[in-house]
C-alpha cells in the first residue's frame, strides 16, 4: 500500500483545496498518471501518482486541506483494495 499526500510547494503554502478527482475510486492507476487537480491561493496544480496501484479516495472534492494530508491510498493487490476500503472510510472533515 502506498499513501497519495498533499506536498508542499512552497515556504509558505500551509494548505491547499481538492478540486476534481481525475482518476476515480477503484481505478487502477501508473505512475506519473494525474490523480487529483489541487488549487493553492496562486495556482492550480495536477497531483501525479508516484506508484501503481488501485485508487481509494479518502479525502472529498471541495475541501480545504493541510500541507501532507493522507488523500488517498494505493493498493498493490485487487485484496488489498478491497481490505481497505472496508477499514477507512472518506472522511468528509479534516
Amino acid at each position: 500500500m502506498h499513501e497519495v499526500r498533499v506536498p508542499k510547494l512552497g515556504y509558505t503554502m500551509t494548505e491547499t483545496q481538492l478540486i476534481e478527482w481525475v482518476a476515480k475510486e477503484g481505478e487502477k492507476v501508473e505512475p506519473r498518471q494525474v490523480l487529483v487537480i489541487l488549487q493553492t491561493e496562486k495556482t492550480s496544480f495536477e497531483l501525479e501518482a508516484a506508484n501503481a496501484g488501485i485508487l481509494h479516495i479518502i479525502t472529498p472534492v471541495e475541501v480545504t486541506i493541510p500541507v501532507n494530508h493522507l488523500i488517498a491510498l494505493l493498493a498493490e493487490t485487487q485484496e488489498e483494495y478491497e481490505k481497505i476500503k472496508s477499514q477507512v472510510e472518506v472522511s468528509p472533515d479534516v
